[in-house]
């Protein structure tokens, strides 16, 4: 038995391709999408998700439909939804991009390995060099990727820690 079998926990039973035609077949948009899994189990990606939808659904291995995962397969990305409101429950994965919800926390990992987290009161940055930026209604607050410089701006006052030493500073 391999190392990855005997640590491997099951979390799917079941997947299955669907597609969701959002118009009949006289052009009349529907209240509700009609799904249908295709016979050959393949579905072309169509170029407006809101004429059709191609996503697989997950099943998880307890029953609970909360922690079941729509996976859609958009021209231009792919949405990994749930509605668990313990864990994540959104991830958007596009060509510059992977975005990332969990509890009204949306965090980003751009393609150059830079990150963005976002809630309702902040945004912090780590950049690709390592350098860190925090920014609220309050203050901005900045470290060099090496650490050894700081800053932070409050609206009255700017203040510095540089290779030089301390700088504080009335605006």
């Amino acid at each position: 038995m391999t190392k990855l079998s005997k640590t491997m926990q099951r979390v799917w039973k079941s997947a299955q391709l669907y597609i969701g035609f959002h118009r009949d077949q006289d052009g009349k948009r529907r209240d509700a999408p009609k799904v249908w899994p295709p016979k050959n189990a393949r579905s072309t990606i169509h170029a407006d998700p809101t004429e059709q939808e191609t996503f697989v659904m997950l099943k998880s291995v307890d029953g609970d439909d909360a922690q079941d995962v729509q996976i859609k397969l958009r021209p231009d990305m792919i949405v990994l939804r749930r509605d668990c409101p313990d864990a994540w429950d959104g991830i958007i994965a596009d060509q510059h991009s992977v975005k990332v919800k969990v509890g009204g926390v949306s965090i980003r990992v751009n393609f150059d390995g830079s990150i963005a987290r976002e809630d309702g009161d902040s945004t912090t940055w780590v950049e690709a060099d390592g350098g860190v930026l925090k920014k609220t209604e309050f203050v901005e607050a900045a470290m060099s990727p090496d650490g050894s410089e700081l800053t932070r701006r409050i609206p009255d006052n700017l203040t510095a820690i540089t290779r030089s030493g301390l700088v504080s500073r009335g605006r």
